[in-house]
């Protein structure tokens, strides 16, 4: 299908060089060459350095990729000095993906080992808290009604308040916390996400990717949303390798030992 006038999807790209960790570059790949595969033009643009300008309001999604515990004050800092934009842009449906530690600039208060606190933006209504030990294994969880596969390299766990949606529910590994009663993995508020999923995550899952460019484009052409809809459908024979990847994890999560989360 071919869409006309041709759409262009613009991502906001939030300090590469800072928010760097676990090759999670490569979600910004996936978005820019799955867009392509539909027709659709990706323009990313990159913000390098903490003082430098941009407008949430002009994109359709905004990327924060994982980075360190140390450098979330940082960047509370310079997301604060846009939080009446963040805020409206969040009203508006506006999509914002946040990965792995750095989702603790997004919390209401992030207590470190050391006794300090870091104040969060409180975009989503959670409490994260600094693990003395790092956590990592596999990951899967259920989201819009499809499998997510990644991995979890945790530096914190995370509770969600009353009334806070998880993104997806858990099906294997730690989630926020341990799993808790809920099984959470990561928390959602409208189309602000924030997952633990490594992998990257819109590369092991391209459906995902589909659905978070769906839902971006979505706000700034809802006169279009049945066109993009029709267009971004999942083809499975778009993605034999992806789907070959995530069933062998399944596969693996059958067989191999189970940890005992601490």
């Amino acid at each position: 299908m071919k869409i006309t006038p041709p759409l262009v999807f613009d991502i906001l790209w939030l300090w590469p060089d800072i928010l760097n960790l676990h090759g999670d570059r490569g979600n910004a790949m996936a978005l820019e060459r799955i867009a392509g595969m539909y027709g659709i033009e990706a323009r990313i643009t990159r913000v390098n350095r903490l003082t430098d300008d941009f407008d949430p309001l002009a994109s359709d999604l905004i990327l924060m990729n994982p980075g360190e515990l140390v450098n979330v004050p940082h960047i509370v800092d310079a997301l604060s000095m846009k939080k009446y934009a963040l805020e409206t842009y969040a009203a508006e449906g506006g999509a914002l993906l946040c990965i792995g530690t750095t989702g603790a600039a997004l919390a209401n208060r992030t207590e470190r080992t050391n006794g300090s606190a870091i104040t969060g933006l409180g975009l989503l209504d959670m409490t994260c808290r600094e693990r003395t030990a790092v956590l990592g294994d596999d990951l899967i969880a259920r989201a819009f009604g499809e499998t997510v596969y990644g991995i979890q390299i945790q530096m914190m766990d995370t509770i969600l308040n009353a009334g806070q949606e998880p993104f997806a529910e858990l099906v294997y590994g730690y989630g926020n916390n341990g799993g808790g009663s809920s099984g959470a993995e990561g928390a959602a508020s409208g189309n602000i996400i924030f997952t633990n999923m490594l992998g990257p995550v819109l590369v092991k899952n391209p459906w995902l990717t589909l659905e978070l460019i769906r839902r971006a484009l979505g706000r700034r052409h809802a006169d279009r949303a049945d066109e993009i809809r029709e267009l971004l459908t999942f083809d499975p024979a778009r993605f034999e390798l992806e789907l070959r990847s995530t069933e062998a994890i399944r596969r693996f999560n059958t067989t191999k030992e189970k940890p005992i989360y601490k």
